[in-house]
Order: C-alpha cells, then sequence, then structure tokens
C-alpha cells in the first residue's frame, strides 16, 4: 500500500493529508454513514462501538469508542456539510469540560482517488494537539486500509 500521509502539529492545529485509493463518493459517504463510520472510526487498537449522527448543519454526533484505559466519547455539532467536498464539525470529549474544537475534512477527487485533508484547529495545548494528531493518523490509516480493501459495507 502506498502511503502518501503526512501530518503536522503547528500550533494548536493538526493538518493530516492521505491519499485514499477509493472515488471521492465512496470516500465521502464512508465519513457520513453511522453505518460506516462504526467500522472505522477509532484510532488502532481502540474499539468504536457506536455512532450516532444526524447529518445536517446544526446536527450532532456522538462516536463512543472504547479502549484498556476506558470509554472516550467524542460530540459535537456540523457547521458545514458540503457533499463530496468538505464536512466540518465542532469536536469535544463528553466527559472533559474543554473549549469545542473545530474539525474540518477536506475531499479533493482525483478520479479513482481522493485527497483527504483533516485540519483540527483549537487544540487547548500542545499535549492535546499531540495526542489528537496520533489519534487523527492512526484512524485515517485505518481508514485508508478499508476503503482501499473495499470492506465497508454500505
Amino acid at each position: 500500500m502506498k502511503n502518501n500521509s503526512t501530518a503536522e502539529s503547528s500550533g494548536l492545529k493538526v493538518v493530516v493529508t492521505r491519499v485514499i485509493n477509493a472515488p471521492c463518493e465512496m470516500v465521502f459517504r464512508a465519513w457520513t454513514d453511522p453505518q460506516q463510520m462504526v467500522q472505522w472510526w477509532s484510532p488502532e487498537n481502540i474499539e468504536c462501538r457506536s455512532v450516532d449522527a444526524d447529518l445536517k448543519i446544526g446536527g450532532a454526533y456522538r462516536i463512543h469508542m472504547v479502549s484498556e484505559k476506558g470509554d472516550h466519547i467524542a460530540v459535537g455539532n456540523y457547521r458545514e456539510i458540503i457533499p463530496n467536498q468538505r464536512l466540518q464539525f465542532t469536536w469535544q470529549w463528553e466527559n472533559d469540560a474543554m473549549p469545542d474544537s473545530v474539525v474540518t475534512v477536506d475531499f479533493e477527487n482525483l478520479g479513482k482517488t481522493t485527497r483527504l485533508t483533516l485540519t483540527h484547529e483549537g487544540c487547548p495545548d500542545q499535549e492535546d494537539a499531540a495526542d489528537h494528531n496520533r489519534g487523527w493518523n492512526s484512524a485515517i490509516e485505518k481508514f485508508a486500509r478499508m476503503m482501499e480493501q473495499n470492506e465497508t459495507k454500505s
């Protein structure tokens, strides 16, 4: 598998770019369909137990992940939805009183492949940015493998 990912943690922003070996429509659908999201939305060695998502501007989502350290529940609201182009949502841990950060995922149609660029802004400190950098890289690697192996079920 050709790995085209890059990641940087500059300031309190995380950027992860990866070319996914799947058409843009398929990639976007896997980011917006809870039945597909539950199959990949967690870093390696962490299980995604459930995804609830109301895919509309202002709609809420809740992603329940479990690791050996316990439950990790991400919550937020969709701010921008442009089919096959962009998805933007707030990001917060359900049991952590930190201000919302914002995740923007851009999908660039390259024909048979898709350039996915995830930008996570507003991390409260360097440790949080580093943790999210590791988490997003791991989850996107898992996502890319699933898309390339066409393992997602529609």
